[in-house]
């Protein structure tokens, strides 16, 4: 059934993802990323605006359920024990409990509920096989991997991107998706990710702290002159044009707390970009 897509629904659904980069200092970008490339997987397989679109916000709304997550285990710096590791193991169906009551849910219900489960049949939460999973859980999950991969971690460093590559290439057909899995590598080879990877935003490049190396995003209206601060270490830092995009430098404060900033003008670009009408 197809019905109009009210942008004010659509906005609340896509201030939920703005709520996960906001608790997690290190994945700054990361649900933006994740919605860039399975946007880019989708259009490029020559599927419909419509589940390009599905696709596209499956991949900004996919870790809404890790609100629930203690930020003891989000940013532990290192292994989880295995009771930390079944509590992040959670994070899909809790997902899906937060927003099965939103008008829109049926559009990212599958993404957030699926996009750990493989295509063996052996993922998580519900073990579902291949044939049940749908085209929005299968995209996702291949570029959730993908920047998961390459993104640093409390933990661990990011991979390069080519590593990255080969591991899910290594994994297609037992845990990712033959086809999209194809597709990500002939973006990655044509240098079409280029403006995705290490970014938070169109042309805006990921800064890291100084201090104490979590990312930092820096928001759509930023200019020169304006001050970004650390989550983690509540540094406050002054941005510094370095020809197109910004470096940062330490303004020698540290603030008491930190409100995370909402992107209003990267939701509503998003927001713009809907189509008329989807087909729920």
């Amino acid at each position: 059934m197809k019905v109009d897509l009210d942008k004010g629904l659509l906005k609340s659904l896509l201030i939920f993802g703005a709520i996960i980069e906001a608790r997690d200092a290190y994945t700054g970008g990361h649900v933006w990323r994740v919605a860039q490339y399975a946007e880019r997987i989708a259009k490029s397989s020559g599927l419909s605006e419509q589940q390009v679109f599905k696709a596209f916000l499956g991949g900004l709304i996919h870790d809404i359920g890790k609100v629930a997550v203690p930020d003891s285990i989000l940013n532990k710096p290192g292994k989880l024990t295995d009771d930390e590791y079944e509590i992040m193991r959670a994070h899909p169906v809790t997902g899906r409990k937060i927003l099965i009551s939103h008008p829109l849910a049926p559009l990212v219900l599958d993404a957030i509920g699926h996009h750990h489960e493989r295509v063996d049949g052996h993922g998580y939460p519900e073990k579902i096989p291949e044939a049940n999973l749908s085209m929005p859980a299968l995209i996702v999950s291949i570029a959730d991997a993908f920047d998961a991969m390459t993104s640093t971690r409390p933990y661990r460093a990011g991979m390069e991107a080519a590593k990255a590559i080969y591991i899910l290439q290594k994994n297609r057909s037992s845990q990712f998706d033959e086809r999209f899995v194809d597709v990500l590598v002939g973006l990655f080879d044509t240098d079409k990710l280029n403006g995705v990877i290490g970014h938070s935003d169109e042309s805006r490049p990921m800064l890291s702290c100084p201090a104490c190396g979590p990312i930092i995003t820096v928001p759509r209206h930023k200019e020169a002159g304006d001050t970004v601060h650390c989550h983690s270490c509540k540094a406050e830092f002054e941005l510094h044009k370095d020809n197109d995009f910004f470096d940062i430098e330490f303004t020698k404060n540290k603030l008491l707390t930190a409100t995370p900033e909402i992107d209003v003008e990267q939701i509503e670009a998003m927001a713009e970009r809907a189509p008329k009408q989807i087909e729920l």
